[in-house]
């Protein structure tokens, strides 16, 4: 499996891996490789075809990259010239970190396999405004809970839209229309499994604050509601479709699985949701554990 030999090379050549990716962010580059390499897997198929060996590539190191680049703005507040170097021009920046030297690695893998850079790069300005703008979220304590839908779900259009043009075949017009759309079901699910840590960084998301997990779950599924519509209005054959959607509906499930965690816990606390009263073991989803993932299969919909 690509993954698993890309991480070996890379972990073989930074022998602090450990200092640089803990535990918990190498479970997040993990889930990122995991999520995002399905679900473009399963956009290929709603095109009718399969992902070519160099857009399989392209896809997990920028998954890889992902949480780096999220950690750059929310963690580091690295100046955004300089993320934007480390993006645009890999080859030719020079490292001032061994953890930027990482995302090098990555940056220039992604260099390499994606057919079209230049384009790709011009998407990937979108991704880079929109995380620039939403360090408000960790920062502005008087967002309303409409400007944080409109940040969050721009979050999540501009990285599918992104990753779609990452495809020897850029996106259509209309695909992008779907792109969009469902930009906003995966940052739910984001949002959703990021929850002990969002509300540890005391960062607003589609998910935190919430007292209420009835209210985030209702939310969470009606934008399914609305992504399934526009689908099944998309025009693709239905066959496609249905290739499309069965590994998605496994993670939307995962994401059910994960609410219905967080509404056990609500009951225990006089049916107030806080994280804060919650161990990390309690809050966080463990989709290595098999009863969860058939939880989750049982909750999907086809």
């Amino acid at each position: 499996m690509y993954t698993d030999e890309l991480l070996v090379d890379i972990k073989s050549r930074f022998l602090n891996w450990n200092d640089l990716v803990d535990s918990a962010n190498e479970k997040r580059m993990m889930d990122y490789i995991i999520v995002q390499t399905m679900w473009t897997s399963a956009f290929c198929l709603l095109r009718g075809g399969r992902m070519e060996e160099n857009e399989l590539k392209a896809i997990v190191n920028m998954s890889a990259l992902a949480p780096l680049y999220d950690d750059f703005f929310d963690k580091k507040d690295m100046p955004g010239q300089k993320i934007q170097k480390l993006v645009n021009t890999p080859f030719d920046y020079e490292a001032k970190s061994d953890l930027e030297l990482l995302f090098l690695e990555f940056s220039k893998n992604v260099h390499r396999n994606v057919k079209n850079i230049s384009f790709c790069l011009e998407n990937a300005l979108r991704v880079f405004n929109v995380q620039n703008e939403s360090k408000r979220l960790a920062t502005d304590p008087s967002l309303t809970r409409k400007e944080v839908k409109e940040i969050a779900f721009e979050k999540g259009a501009s990285t599918l839209v992104f990753m779609g043009n990452m495809l020897n075949e850029p996106l259509t017009i209309s695909e992008e229309i779907m792109m969009n759309e469902s930009g906003g079901v995966a940052q739910f699910l984001d949002d959703i499994f990021d929850l002990w840590e969002d509300s540890f960084a005391n960062r607003k998301t589609l998910s935190h604050p919430i007292s209420d997990i009835a209210i985030l779950e209702k939310e969470f599924l009606e934008k399914v509601s609305l992504f399934k519509k526009s689908l099944n209005d998309s025009g693709f054959k239905k066959g496609n479709i249905k290739a499309f959607y069965f590994p998605l509906a496994f993670i939307i499930g995962a994401t059910r699985v994960c609410l219905e965690g967080y509404k056990k816990l609500q009951a225990k606390s006089n049916n107030i949701f806080n994280v804060k009263e919650y161990s990390r073991k309690e809050v966080v989803c463990d989709m290595e554990d098999n009863s969860v993932r058939w939880r989750a299969f049982r909750l999907s919909e086809f």
